[in-house]
């Protein structure tokens, strides 16, 4: 008898993991009846999830770290992360008013490279302070989320204060298009389809990519219940197992055109064809009108280490809660990370497959010319810093 397991999911491209390990059959070879539970918003995942209504979840890489840490109006929950679920797939989009007003106020800063396209939402700042107009509303997914650091990170490197200059509040991404398109919002930072979605209807521009911000960065997870995990040892490296091997055919070029139409089903994203299609063949469209631009590497399921659950990502999100002050700067980030991000699981999982691991658990994060780069490929951060964590 096939062991149950009930993963929920928020409809967006990185959802494909394990979309694709119940739709190709690799939890059935596994002997997992993976039952998939769509949901709307990463407060529900993350809820049903600690209640014991999902016994996995496909998760913002951290809601692990600040459900350990009692964030987030919850009791602590312990939430174990045994393997990453991708990388790449955000943007930030604006709208097409507010991306022609960033053009006009620093054209130079809009020819590239487009990481550095705050300068001109900067201008922008600058310009309505001075007229007295309100403040721009911008939205992200969720307050411990890579998007909300991106955006942050992003605005941040320009001389933007988010917390002051900006509003910056909270939208289900399946509800950012809808907002954008009403005005209710003058920007976002969200994983496609819903970026693509806000070009190709010609409501939004996209003028940054998250390769722009941090071409390796921390993305979606798998997030397991420690103690169900701690129960299950066998069923965990099972699951993990089924979902390396969905990561590994999901990274295949020829099977992209496949991945969008299974996504593309209701039960699952529930985006257009061709919007999924755009993203998923490395050919997105930035500006409504305008041919696509080549990258490649703009969603990786299992190349560059991208399942690997990697220490130093996850302390690079704790040091993020403390730049926001989300989290007091005397918390133990070198304590809590390695409770909650699980190599060793990965590790135990994986090792009778023919999957690249990496020695150490942690790495130098943003060395382009780091010696591990054949690991994880372009690796650097819009303002070339270098983040360095030991454990």
């Amino acid at each position: 008898m096939a062991n149950k397991v009930r993963l929920g999911f928020v409809p967006l491209v990185d959802c494909a993991i394990p979309v694709v390990a119940r739709a190709m059959g690799f939890a059935q070879q596994e002997n997992i009846d993976l039952e998939l539970v769509r949901e709307m918003s990463w407060a529900a995942i993350r809820d049903k999830l600690s209640f014991g209504m999902f016994e996995a979840a496909h998760l913002l890489a951290g809601i692990p770290i600040a459900a350990r840490l009692g964030l987030g109006g919850l009791p602590v929950q312990n939430i174990v992360v045994p393997m990453a679920l991708g990388r790449g797939g955000n943007a930030i989009t604006v709208s097409t008013q507010l991306y022609q007003r960033m053009l006009e106020a620093d054209p130079n800063a809009m020819l590239g490279p487009r990481g550095r396209s705050a300068r001109a939402l900067k201008k922008v700042i600058d310009e309505d302070k001075a007229e007295g107009r309100p403040i721009l509303s911008l939205a992200t997914v969720f307050p411990f989320s890579s998007h909300n650091y991106e955006l942050r990170y992003w605005m941040a490197a320009a001389g933007i204060d988010p917390d002051m200059d900006v509003n910056i509040g909270v939208i289900a991404p399946p509800r950012m298009f809808d907002s954008l398109r009403n005005g209710w919002v003058d920007g976002y930072c969200v994983g496609e389809p819903w970026n693509q979605r806000a070009v190709f209807h010609g409501d939004g521009v996209i003028v940054a990519l998250k390769d722009d911000i941090w071409s390796r960065s921390p993305e979606k997870v798998l997030g397991l219940r420690e103690d169900w995990a701690q129960s299950n040892p066998e069923l965990v490296s099972a699951l993990v197992r089924a979902l390396v091997r969905a990561a590994e055919w999901a990274d295949q070029p020829g099977s992209r055109v496949e991945l969008a139409h299974i996504l593309s089903e209701e039960a699952n994203v529930g985006a257009p064809f061709e919007v999924l299609k755009a993203s998923l063949s490395g050919k997105p469209v930035l500006r409504p009108g305008e041919p696509p631009i080549d990258l490649p590497d703009r969603h990786v399921f299992y190349r560059y280490t991208a399942t690997f659950p990697w220490l130093s990502q996850g302390r690079w999100i704790g040091e993020q809660m403390k730049r926001w002050r989300q989290i007091p700067q005397d918390t133990d980030l070198k304590a809590v990370i390695p409770d909650v991000f699980r190599p060793d699981l990965y590790r135990t999982a994986v090792a009778g497959l023919d999957v690249l691991v990496p020695q150490d658990d942690w790495r130098v994060e943003g060395a382009a010319d780091a010696p591990d780069r054949s690991l994880v490929g372009m690796d650097q951060f819009l303002d070339d810093t270098i983040f360095k964590a030991e454990f």
